[in-house]
């Protein structure tokens, strides 16, 4: 047996544990393979920290650097699986595809997310290829999370019997009958399941009853993320369920959707969770929102992600939150936004994401006035209504001095491509290393006054998609002396049909990761593209 056919066999068998994956990065980086070494470490420091940590947003951005270097590669280092399960090389942060550098989640092979279609539950032989392949996979792979879909009570005791079950550290189900009864029998079909008790990770993705949830009683308490079934029930039910161990010692929770009589008691009872760091709330929970005023706070949270704030957003802004430091919210309106920007905890946030708001230029001069502003590392405000005014504050390095990411995508037609030539000139972030401006009407003089901003030295990813881009703009960026560090550069759907600049790898030698969809670039300039550079999407 090789050297590294022992590092990735001493890897497979003690899959819990860190040591021989760092073990391997070290050997990657003497053989020559520096991107998936740091890959590996990168992920691992992601999966045991915190959104809590001061190191939280450079980890975020070197590892979106990282994956634009390592996703061709990543297929390569997937072992073989066997027959009756399937993998998609996503390696996305938010996803857990891939996790502590190796492939850690698979498909059955019928499961819908892995062939792009909804189907008919599985038949009885692909029942028994994912049964008998069970054992094999956990013996020979890094797989420890399955994904199952269209599953009966049957089916899926079928399953977690089989040899191998017992491995599992994550388990996603989706329902064959997608009603609360039919959901409660799965949870019961789990419970039974002797074999699961090493579960980290559960999603059921199912209707299912307050009381149903009853079914994972403390065998389940290694559990440490719960993706709640969409719930019905009774508010008195949902004390039982908090009162469970394997409840309070939860780490990570979403919600997609339940009664709204059970939002505020969950999110109270979310509240008194000595653990929980990251709670994602996907209902539209307006209602519920005086729960993050009444309770007595949420000691350990360090990432809310949540939808709609407008109704009762006071009752946010009060909330307790002594470690929080990452906030998404969706569709925030400028008067609740101005709200929020009181929180008394804004000052430690250093990752904010509004989507989808309709944030306009006031919004931006509150924002730069807040005590958020000089503390953001990440600042991400999808889709608002900014005019000149607003970009020209975002773009103010004096007002966002330590900010690294800036998205800002947008669908607004109101601002010209001199305004945006202006805002391009006028960039002045001293630290910024990923920009994105999709969507702007940039044109070929705001990406030429981007290409001549001495500020854009430090920038590694640059996405420009739906710019108005032309060729004479592309040429100035390719050519900047100031993007020289790009890995990766999206300019999809824009006006290249040749690209040519590209075709000189001394410029941009750095870069891994190109979008050119949508652009209308002839087959033989694609082709030049291809033999200069590589892969071209």
């Amino acid at each position: 047996m090789s050297d590294e056919a022992a590092l990735l066999a001493a890897i497979v068998a003690n899959a819990e544990d860190d040591t021989p994956r760092l073990v391997y990065a070290d050997w990657l980086d003497e053989h020559e393979a520096p991107i998936q070494a740091e890959f590996i470490r990168t992920q691992c420091r992601l999966a045991s920290g915190s959104a809590a940590d001061p190191n939280y947003p450079d980890l975020l951005e070197r590892y979106a650097e990282l994956v634009a270097q390592f996703r061709p590669m990543a297929n390569a280092t997937v072992l073989a699986l066997p027959p009756g399960f399937v993998y998609q090389a996503d390696i996305r942060h938010g996803t857990d595809h891939f996790r502590r550098g190796f492939l850690h989640t698979a498909g059955a092979e019928w499961t819908a997310d892995y062939r792009d279609e909804w189907g008919p539950p599985p038949t009885d032989a692909e029942l028994d290829r994912v049964c008998e392949g069970l054992a094999p996979l956990v013996a020979n792979t890094t797989v420890r999370h399955l994904v199952l879909d269209e599953m009966t009570p049957e089916s899926l005791a079928r399953v977690l019997v089989a040899p191998g079950a017992v491995a599992l550290t994550g388990l996603t189900v989706q329902a064959a009958d997608d009603t609360p009864d039919g959901g409660d029998a799965l949870l019961r079909a789990l419970a039974a399941a002797k074999s699961i008790n090493r579960l980290e990770h559960l999603g059921p993705t199912w209707n299912a009853t307050v009381a149903g949830l009853r079914a994972l009683d403390a065998r389940f308490d290694r559990l440490r993320s719960f993706d709640f079934p969409s719930l019905s029930g009774t508010a008195a039910e949902i004390p039982a369920i908090a009162r469970t161990r394997w409840f309070r010692n939860l780490r990570s929770a979403s919600v997609v959707n339940m009664d709204r009589a059970l939002q505020e008691p969950l999110l109270a009872a979310f509240a008194q969770l000595p653990h929980l760091e990251s709670l994602d709330l996907r209902f539209n929970h307006r209602t519920a929102l005086k729960a993050f005023g009444i309770a007595t706070g949420f000691p350990a949270l360090a990432r809310l992600r949540c939808g709609s704030v407008n109704v009762g957003v006071a009752k946010l802004a009060r909330g307790r939150f002594p470690r929080l430091a990452e906030l998404v919210a969706r569709g925030v309106r400028p008067d609740a936004f101005r709200t929020l920007l009181e929180a008394k905890w804004l000052s430690q946030l250093r990752v904010l994401d509004v989507f989808n708001g309709v944030l306009t230029d006031a919004s931006a001069v509150a924002l730069s006035q807040s005590a958020a502003a000089p503390h953001l590392r990440i600042l991400r405000l999808k889709f608002t209504q900014f005019t000149k005014a607003g970009l020209m504050t975002i773009a103010d390095g004096s007002r966002f001095p330590n900010l690294t990411t800036l998205d800002i995508r947008t669908r607004n037609t109101l601002v010209r491509p001199a305004t945006m030539a202006q805002f391009a000139a006028n960039l002045s972030l001293p630290h910024v290393r990923h920009l994105s401006l999709g969507e702007w009407p940039l044109g070929d003089e705001g990406a030429k006054a981007l290409a001549k901003n001495p500020a854009l030295a430090n920038v590694t990813r640059l996405m420009l998609d739906r710019c108005g881009i032309g060729e004479s703009g592309f040429t100035a960026l390719v050519r900047s002396p100031y993007l020289q560090q790009l890995v990766e550069l999206d300019v999809g759907n824009n006006n290249l049909k040749k690209a040519a600049a590209l075709l000189d790898t001394a410029w941009l030698p750095r870069l891994a990761a190109f979008g050119l969809s949508g652009n209308p670039l002839t087959g033989p300039a694609r082709e030049k593209l291809h033999r200069a550079r590589g892969w071209v999407a």
